[in-house]
């Protein structure tokens, strides 16, 4: 079985983060090769442990040599800024000369959510316990070579392929017993062919397009109190030529911990996440507050609807 990636082959970054407060107090500080220390720094972080890099000197030597005109003192200097003034946890560098912090640790752990494990080392966790849990954790290698056959053997399943898979699962109740996760993916695979099927779309009925009965469709007739995160992850920005970010609003609305309801509301009011919407704006000080703006939903939703 081949090792397992640690590192990411991504990482968002909010469109206002040049904008960030703590961000423009170290450029004036340092000047605007410090904007390129920090994206360098974050790059070496998200591609190298996922949530992590060790500030030593092999590390600053690495990183001033991908830099032109910029010194070992400089990174080392800008880096021991950002630290300081809270861009990466301060205690964790003082004591480890270890670059992290609590918002790439929830971004790492959101990003790799899908994978079988997610280990953060305990004396570096900035998180609590329960987030970012990996369920599959504890299961031996042959379930997780199991789960890991599925998903790649079931991304593409049309209906009737999830029907005759289930119908083994129920054959086999031993495997069932045994890796009961695997009976849960068949169950969310089915599900999430049958919503598509009926054609399930959470974005609201157009002007134009309302049925004759005073619209007796599935999407009017639903609440917003009952609608899911799939719901939210099938909403569809419009085509209509306009710059959106619609899959970065989602994936900050997540992190945050917004529910899907809200997460609904501002997708709306923002105007699914178009350049330009106060909803960036509101993101950005919500993650400059360190947690000081504990309504993130709320928050967000009086900033949109300004």
């Amino acid at each position: 079985m081949g090792r397992i990636k640690q590192g990411l082959d991504y990482f968002p970054l909010n469109t206002d983060f040049i904008n960030e407060r703590v961000v423009r107090r170290i450029m004036k500080r340092e000047g605007d090769s410090a904007f390129t220390i920090l994206l360098y720094a974050l790059s070496y972080i998200y591609s190298g442990e996922g949530y992590y890099v060790r500030a030593d000197n092999e590390f600053y030597d690495e990183l001033s040599d991908q830099l032109f005109n910029t010194d070992n003192d400089t990174v080392h200097r800008v880096l021991e800024l950002a630290a300081e003034y809270g861009f990466f946890d301060s205690d964790i560098y003082k004591q480890y000369h270890v670059l992290t912090s609590a918002d790439i640790q929830r971004q790492y752990l959101f990003i790799t959510k899908r994978r079988n494990h997610l280990p953060i080392t305990s004396i570096y966790r900035l998180l609590p316990e329960e987030e970012g849990t990996a369920k599959t954790a504890s299961l031996t290698p042959e379930a997780t070579s199991k789960i890991q056959e599925i998903e790649n053997e079931t991304s593409n399943y049309e209906e009737d392929d999830v029907s005759e898979t289930k119908d083994i699962v129920t054959q086999s109740p031993e495997n069932v017993t045994e890796y009961p996760i695997i009976a849960t993916k068949f169950e969310i695979i089915k599900r999430k062919e049958k919503e598509k099927k009926e054609n399930i779309l959470p974005n609201p009925p157009s002007a134009k397009g309302g049925d004759e009965g005073g619209g007796t469709n599935e999407t009017t007739k639903r609440k917003k109190g009952d609608l899911t995160q799939e719901d939210i992850d099938r909403m569809q920005a419009p085509a209509d030529g306009q710059i959106r970010n619609l899959s970065g609003l989602r994936d900050n609305l997540l992190l945050y911990r917004i529910s899907p309801p809200e997460q609904y509301a501002i997708i709306l009011k923002s105007n699914y996440g178009i350049i330009g919407s106060p909803v960036w704006k509101g993101i950005s000080n919500i993650r400059d507050s360190g947690g000081k703006i504990k309504l993130p939903g709320h928050y967000l939703l009086s900033v949109v609807n300004k």
